[in-house]
């Protein structure tokens, strides 16, 4: 087993496992909703109390009762304009946080493709701090260039070619190596799937930073419903401006409400009424997480992908809703007690501003590099006093999640625990019963890839279902019985999706 620990790494894993602990000591709270169920102009709607959440149910009951069998009456409309600026240029955090919810791609994914982007000379360097795009770069050129490539970015360019002055609209971020990321105007050839997808997202955020603002309208509905206040809210784009660039990539919901006037009363269909719980903090995800470590400069914005890939390597971590392992908890723990230094993330952003500092020319490096070197020495001497402590208990931690992570689920035949196991005479794995020699019941396992059980069981056979991880692969989900009737298709289904963009 290869456990690591490092000034980085180790904060983070910290961040992740207080909202870990957070989740498991969170107990919810039971709270009650209202709403209304209008049928306007033949479409559908639903008007929100204005409280939004009642914690005492008598009173919500109250609300409920006052609303019966009574109309909704228009108190107020407001309605507001306002403007929607143009985004701003990407740097590297930008770029991983939008390709995540656009496509959900990792930062490590990402920042490869982003990678072979910039060697096939389609983009800039990619590992950049900048959210600046310096006129040097030829705006006119780039995008004359970028009308080349296909026709839909052609209509883009002419526009933008038309406009008296091209300005992009800045961030704050300032990098002084590199510019923000943008396309070089090259025709791409023979682009992946993801290669293709990540580039049009460029590209179209290119465009977009020169775009004009896009016009949208708000409305606030006010309704009175037996004394009880509930309003609707409508909203849509007026004028597109950018938008129409950025494509389905900036693409919102419009809800386009009826003409209203004031004193008209609206039949209510339903009045909703609906028991909630309240809910934990949510889950880091490989994006927020990335953005978090930004915020509290931990790591570099070329490292922070690389460094998270590592901790779900070495077990402390696992799924996109990320959960913290028992040793992932327990390296925290062992750390905090023997050595919390190596824990802090004051430490870590002291020598990631130092660092940017010396990069500025505003400090001498030989004399950081030695405080440096100090701050490590006392840290490591204090790490050796107690690392047969800090050994043993992160060797039982260890222990005890392998055999967590081995079990994918419970036996169909005998109850036992169906489990992974690595055969000792082909050193193939598979999926076999914890009550072997009693109950023989395996089944087959890919053997590239780590395994992750879902912790559910397939809606057709009711097999446990498992996840395959792949270093530059898409993730997939099958269920362990190779009869199951949802793999009748299966080879044909993947040759199928083998001639599809892959996402």
């Amino acid at each position: 087993a290869k456990l690591s620990a490092g000034r980085v790494q180790t904060p983070t894993l910290k961040i992740l496992v207080e909202r870990e602990r957070e989740i498991r000591a969170f107990k919810p709270e039971p709270f009650w909703v209202l709403g209304l169920l209008l049928e306007l102009e033949g479409k559908e709607f639903i008007a929100e109390h204005a409280t939004p959440r009642f914690f005492d149910k008598s009173e919500a009951e109250r609300a409920l009762a006052a609303c019966k069998d009574k109309p909704a009456k228009v108190s107020t409309i407001k309605t507001r304009r306002h403007q929607l600026p143009p985004p701003i240029p990407f740097d590297l955090g930008l770029l991983q946080s939008e390709a995540y919810r656009c496509f959900g791609y990792t930062p490590m994914r990402t920042q490869q493709i982003a990678q072979a982007l910039y060697q096939a000379a389609l983009i800039s360097y990619p590992r950049t701090g900048s959210q600046k795009l310096p006129p040097t770069i030829g705006y006119d050129g780039i995008i004359q260039r970028l009308g080349e490539v296909s026709e839909q970015y052609r209509k883009f360019a002419d526009e933008l070619l038309e406009m008296p002055e091209l300005k992009p609209n800045e961030g704050k971020k300032t990098d002084p190596a590199h510019p923000a990321v943008y396309p070089t105007g090259e025709k791409p050839e023979k682009l992946t799937g993801p290669q293709q997808k990540l580039y049009d997202l460029i590209v179209r955020r290119f465009f977009s930073v020169f775009g004009k603002p896009a016009l949208a309208e708000s409305i606030r509905v006010d309704l009175d419903v037996g004394g009880q206040p509930f309003f609707l809210r409508g909203r849509r784009v007026l004028e597109e401006g950018w938008l129409a660039c950025y494509g389905r990539y900036g693409a919102t919901e419009e809800i386009i409400l009826p003409q209203l006037s004031e004193g008209q009363e609206l039949a209510v269909k339903e009045v909703k009424f609906e028991e909630k719980e309240t809910q934990p903090p949510p889950r880091f995800n490989p994006s927020s997480i990335v953005k978090e470590m930004a915020a509290r400069n931990l790591g570099t914005k070329g490292t922070r992908a690389r460094l998270l890939q590592n901790i779900y390597t070495r077990g402390y971590i696992f799924g996109s809703k990320i959960t913290v392992t028992d040793l992932g908890m327990e390296v925290i723990d062992a750390l905090l007690k023997h050595c919390p230094e190596i824990v802090s993330e004051e430490l870590t952003a002291q020598f990631e501003r130092e660092m940017e500092e010396i990069q500025e020319g505003k400090r001498d490096k030989e004399e950081i590099i030695e405080k440096a070197r100090n701050e490590l020495d006392k840290l490591l001497k204090k790490f050796r006093t107690h690392q047969l402590e800090i050994g043993k208990q992160l060797g039982d931690a260890y222990r005890i999640t392998r055999q967590k992570q081995r079990i994918v689920g419970k036996c169909e035949k005998c109850g036992g625990d169906l489990k992974i196991i690595v055969s000792r005479a082909t050193h193939k794995r598979f999926v076999g019963c914890s009550n072997y020699p009693k109950c023989t019941n395996s089944f087959p396992l890919p053997q590239a890839g780590m395994i992750i059980s879902l912790g559910k069981a397939c809606k057709q056979c009711g097999v446990p279902m498992i996840q395959i991880n792949r270093v530059g692969a898409r993730p997939y989900r099958m269920c362990i019985d190779p009869k199951c009737p949802s793999k009748v298709n299966w080879g044909k289904n993947k040759r199928a999706k083998s001639k599809e963009p892959s996402s």
